[in-house]
């Protein structure tokens, strides 16, 4: 009988640290490949000059222009052109933007200054993910599969604009 009862005991062992958190649903956000951060906006201009506002990351710098970039899969946009834009005259927007792992070497805030859509010259850069801004140059992202970056904080002030890439 006693070895009965050790063997019971030591079979619930083996289950209790064969077992992690049991029939728990899956956490999406530790699967998500992407960045998140907050978007700061100061000097918002004239709502005249307020036609679209998106989160892009390319995977260059110097982009080519932001239409060619997207087409040809090498940039993403947040939201995605499907949905609306980034909201107007906020202080900041909390973001989390899925990507596939590799280099981003380029995130910036565009802006739509013109009614024009198709047109680059209608766009401009606002903002820009840079941990250096004494250099004026971006700062690159390299994601790996699985990795949520946080802190990817972006600054936009209507009135500072980073320099434009295209």
């Amino acid at each position: 009988m006693r070895n009965f009862f050790r063997m019971i005991v030591f079979l619930l062992f083996l289950i209790a640290i064969g077992c992690d958190h049991g029939l728990e649903p899956p956490n999406p956000a530790l699967k998500k490949t992407g960045i998140s951060g907050t978007i700061t906006f100061t000097n918002w201009p004239d709502s005249s000059s307020l036609f679209d506002l998106r989160l892009v990351a390319f995977k260059n710098f110097p982009p080519e222009d932001i239409f060619t970039e997207v087409s040809e899969e090498r940039a993403v946009v947040y939201p995605p052109i499907t949905e609306g834009h980034l909201p107007f005259y906020v202080d900041d927007i909390d973001y989390v933007m899925e990507l596939e792992p590799g280099t981003i070497g380029y995130l910036m805030v565009a802006h739509q200054h013109k009614p024009a859509f198709l047109d680059t010259a209608s766009w401009q850069a606002v903002g820009q993910y840079d941990t250096t801004p004494a250099d004026s140059m971006p700062t690159p992202i390299v994601l790996e599969k699985g990795q949520l970056l946080t802190g990817i904080d972006i600054a936009v002030d209507f009135n500072r604009l980073p320099m434009q890439p295209f």
